[in-house]
């Protein structure tokens, strides 16, 4: 997929874009989805978690996203190594 850069709003115009109900559409979407699944799958902890702050929530929901791109980055170094 091409990436474009604007200048102006009106440059944005140019863009080809699809209408609502264009045929084709919903197959993209599943498509797009199915490859953000692939290369980064959902990863929650699971259960309810309590905590007694928005600062230890916070904390909690870092922690996990470090380990997370943590096993995403050794799954990344397997795969190149092979």
């Amino acid at each position: 997929m091409p990436v474009w850069k604007f200048r102006e709003g009106e440059e944005t115009r140019q863009v080809r874009t699809e209408p609502p109900g264009y045929p084709d559409l919903i197959r993209r979407i599943r498509f797009v989805w199915a490859l953000a699944a692939r290369l980064a799958p959902p990863n929650f902890p699971r259960g309810v978690r309590k905590y007694r702050s928005i600062e230890e929530a916070n904390r909690d929901r870092e922690e996990w996203d470090v380990r997370r791109c943590g096993e995403m980055r050794g799954r990344y170094k397997e795969s190149n190594r092979q």
